[in-house]
């Protein structure tokens, strides 16, 4: 399965897109001048023959000496700092290092390291200022000798991988790759990898502790090493286990030894988001939870400590669900056949909840504190629909704190000014009317890139779930750009709920449902012309703004590169733009490895190649890689996808080659398969994933195509046995209805075609139009219902609204005695997507994962998108299904379409 890629990191260089900090232009004057200046004086060797280059890579800029070797791997020294000392720490590091010939690299400026020591960076680089890479132990251990005399007095963070030497604040080791070559996965993803002393390569664990490889000692056993607490406060508390993790410190579940009761301990790391800023704000915090807690309106506070060097703050366990949780098992637009009561009791519970928040908010206001970062990640709703309050960190107490920049994106104005108690309050009136806003659809967190889509999401849930027309009147108030324009909230909530009493309930459908049907309009222009308008821009690293994925893998495959571009301008008979096809070409000839799965590696982008009539190049990268070893087995990410590519050549070339391949590939995956009562599984990495993307589904869709083209037997058995245990992983939605969860034992169900229920159906239906099995219409229309939905939280193909409407279409095709009703969802589907798209100059843009910033590829973004809205209004086959090889019936009822 894919892993799931942490955002934030890519967040913070680029409004619209995701960005690398690699990519932000530095200012040499913080740190590379300094160690320009050095290397001149310091940098020749005794026969003066040694140079030395320094080269930005990224995040980083390189100092090397013309003579130098890198070992593969070793032991590597981090040293650390605080923003203030960097450059003093960095000159006395280089001063050491380049005199005696000894490659480093370095933070390309003081902004980067601001980053790099921020509570936002990963934690496994949290801290490391400067990495050192000695040629030897002997070497490694003089340069520490050296730099612990020269750095004494000056402080960093911990760096979490590495152990401390000795008593230094700011030096630590660890044994990694250096300049190892990373092994490559399927999905064109790097691993860094050891070599053990026989030979045998183990990965390069870069986790936040540190770790020995069991072939090794420690050169200095008895150094200092940071590890997650477990016994606490001189042992009264324990931990029982970590809630999350940031580089500023941990959130634990603890137990009170002294009081017998469930605890929730906060932690924070010195040194991090500045010389003491996390300390400081903990130390705040436990002040404003006693401040607050005569009024029961945030957790008691219990204890504030300092433990080791960190410090700890204890406060009350509150019972209950975040608001986020609460709505989501609520929201009647979840539901395919909501009824009028349905959005009535809704709105009620609502009104309760979202009224004690006001009176909360209230209540705090009027002791002189404001809230600051009010979102519905950080409001606690008990079982009797009282809210509480937590992470005050961005509380302010008015006359005493300063402002802090914390706050949730889409939960916050424009410009959210703070300078006196007023304007602070009516910040936080905006972010209630931003949490209402979140009762009716969770988009917030695409409001940064554009305001109006508050308005355009009120007025569709209006229309389509049929809230009365005051609550949108009410967000837009609250939301209101003039801070004086806000009402306070109590007198909001009363607004609100007036207007929900004299609501109508009863069992009528919401209007959407009972309504006329409206077919969508097609933005498919717009939203090519945006993309052709970024492909002007394109970059050795991106094609076009895409998922955040891509700066794991690389530029060319198809869920977030080129190929995926291509193939979206292809199957809807349109010009690509001018260049796509030379890039992607380049991108196979390059020495750089893309991995061989079908959704990011080289399988996907000869598909593409053989439908762009590049047949020649597309069957030489297939040959490049002619093998494909272990796990996993999924469509997407594994062995079905493979194979199911070599199925496609063998169309386009008649070389039997690849039709043996195929076989080979089918073979291993019925040889790999587990029986069990329910059918044949797969499991990946010690998961048992379900649905089309990685489960059985997408694997019995490549043993179909697998048994169109031999004729034999055991491979229509095998998708029979693969598609029946997806099948009896089915849970039931709200209204009763088969949905299926990302993987078993996993509690999120989705509708979604990459993982979900459209993945399994579309399997289903093509299994129907094969077989003529009565049993596969059985379960297209016993799951069918579960797609008849216009709303989501994502617009996107792989995860959204546009992969079901896909999969409608789909079943246009395959159960054409129903085809009116399958299009007439689909444009349902369709009108959803409409709210999601964002006004550019160019065109129209989409927001990808979890809507933070636009993206363009095929997964997640405009092409997908527009694809799909091609689909509907030009007609074509589905993408990577190899339909236009189905039986003749089948097929030719999809050319009609």
């Amino acid at each position: 399965m894919e892993p799931r890629i942490d955002l934030l990191p890519y967040t913070g260089v680029d409004h619209d897109y995701f960005e690398t900090h690699g990519h932000r232009p530095v200012n040499e004057d913080d740190f590379i001048d300094a160690v320009r200046r050095i290397v001149r004086r310091h940098g020749k060797a005794t026969n003066g023959s040694r140079t030395w280059d320094l080269g930005r890579r990224g995040v980083w800029v390189q100092c090397m000496p013309s003579d130098a070797t890198l070992p593969a791997q070793g032991w590597k020294i981090h040293v650390s700092s605080v923003v203030t000392t960097a450059r003093v720490v960095l000159a006395i590091t280089a001063a050491v290092l380049v005199s005696d010939g000894i490659p480093f690299k370095f933070a390309a400026d003081a902004t980067m390291l601001g980053h790099i020591n921020g509570k936002r960076w990963p934690r496994g680089g949290s801290g490391k200022f400067i990495t050192i890479y000695p040629r030897h132990v002997g070497e490694f251990r003089r340069v520490l000798d050296d730099l612990h005399a020269s750095l004494s007095g000056y402080a960093g963070p911990y760096v979490l991988t590495d152990r401390r030497y000795r008593d230094s604040l700011v030096l630590h080791y660890r044994y990694g790759g250096i300049r190892g070559e990373p092994r490559i996965g399927s999905d064109g993803r790097s691993e860094w990898m050891l070599t053990r002393p026989d030979g045998s390569l183990e990965p390069d664990a870069r986790q936040p502790c540190f770790r020995l490889p069991d072939w090794l000692r420690d050169p200095f056993p008895d150094g200092d090493d940071a590890s997650s607490p477990g016994a606490l406060g001189g042992g009264r508390f324990r931990v029982r286990h970590a809630l999350s993790f940031s580089a500023a410190g941990g959130v634990y579940v603890a137990d009170d030894l002294d009081e017998g009761r469930r605890v929730i301990i906060k932690e924070a790391r010195p040194y991090i988001g500045g010389h003491d800023a996390a300390t400081v704000t903990l130390r705040k915090e436990f002040r404003l939870l006693r401040l607050l807690a005569p009024l029961g309106v945030a957790p008691r506070p219990v204890a504030h400590f300092r433990e080791w060097e960190h410090t700890f703050l204890v406060e009350e366990y509150l019972e209950g669900d975040t608001l986020r949780h609460w709505l989501g098992r609520r929201y009647p637009w979840i539901k395919t056949r909501a009824t009028r009561a349905d959005v009535k009791a809704f709105l009620d519970d609502v009104c309760k909840v979202m009224g004690h928040l006001a009176t909360t908010i209230q209540r705090v206001h009027d002791v002189g504190v404001s809230i600051g970062d009010l979102s519905f990640h950080n409001c606690i709703v008990a079982a009797d629909g009282r809210v509480r309050i937590i992470d005050l960190e961005a509380c302010i107490e008015d006359g005493l704190d300063t402002t802090l920049d914390l706050r949730t994106p889409g939960f916050a104005s424009a410009a959210p000014r703070r300078r006196t108690h007023a304007e602070a309050c009516a910040e936080d009136a905006y972010a209630f009317g931003a949490n209402l806003l979140a009762a009716m659809m969770p988009i917030n967190a695409m409001l940064p890139l554009d305001r109006d889509a508050a308005a355009r999401f009120a007025h569709r849930m209006v229309r389509d779930m049929g809230y009365p027309v005051e609550i949108g009147e009410v967000i837009l108030g609250l939301m209101a750009d003039d801070p004086t324009r806000r009402p306070r909230p109590a007198n909001a909530m009363r607004c609100l709920r007036d207007a929900v009493e004299h609501l109508d309930g009863g069992n009528p459908p919401v209007p959407h449902r009972g309504g006329p049907y409206l077919p969508a309009c097609d933005p498919a222009p717009e939203l090519f012309r945006f993309i052709d308008e970024r492909a002007a821009e394109a970059r050795p690293d991106r094609y076009v703004p895409a998922g955040a994925e891509i700066f794991q893998s690389h530029p060319w495959g198809v869920a977030h590169g080129a190929a995926g571009i291509l193939h979206a301008y292809l199957r809807g008979r349109r010009s690509p733009p001018e260049g796509l096809v030379d890039y992607l070409l380049a991108g196979t000839r390059s020495a750089r490895q893309r991995g061989t799965n079908l959704a990011g590696g080289d399988s996907g982008i000869a598909w593409v190649l053989y439908d762009a009539g590049k047949t020649g190049e597309a069957t030489d990268l297939l040959r490049q890689s002619s093998s494909f070893d272990g796990e996993p087995h999924g469509l997407h990410d594994g062995r079905a996808g493979w194979g199911l590519a070599r199925v496609k050549a063998w169309y386009e070339t008649a070389d039997g080659v690849f039709l043996r391949d195929a076989i080979g590939a089918g073979d291993a995956v019925l040889a790999a398969a587990m029986e069990d009562p329910a059918g044949y599984r797969w499991p990946a990495g010690g998961r048992q994933p379900v649905g089309l993307a990685y489960g059985a589904s997408g694997i019995a869709l490549f043993l179909l195509h697998l048994h169109l083209v031999t004729g034999e037997p055991k491979y229509i058995r095998g998708a029979h046995e693969a598609l029946r245990y997806d099948f009896a992983q089915r849970r039931l939605n709200p209204d009763g209805d088969p949905t299926w969860p990302l993987q078993v034992g996993h509690g999120t169900v989705t509708p979604y075609l990459r993982c979900g229920t459209a993945g399994v159906v579309a399997v289903a239906a093509r299994m129907l139009a094969v077989t003529g099995d009565v049993r596969y219409r059985d379960m297209v229309m016993a799951a069918d219902a579960d797609l008849f939905r216009p709303h989501a939280i994502s617009p996107g193909r792989f995860d959204g609204l546009a992969g079901i409407g896909e999969v409608l279409l789909d079943l246009a095709v395959y159960l054409p005695d129903r085809a009116s009703i399958y299009r007439r969802e689909a444009h349902r589907v369709a009108s959803g997507i409409e709210p999601f798209l964002v006004r550019r100059p160019g065109g129209l843009a989409v927001p990808g994962a979890e809507l933070v910033r636009l993206s363009c590829d095929f997964a997640t973004g405009s092409a997908g998108v527009a694809a799909f809205f091609d689909r509907l209004w030009r007609g074509g086959a589905a993408s990577f299904m190899l339909d236009e090889h189905m039986p003749s019936v089948a097929y030719a009822s999809i050319a009609a379409a």
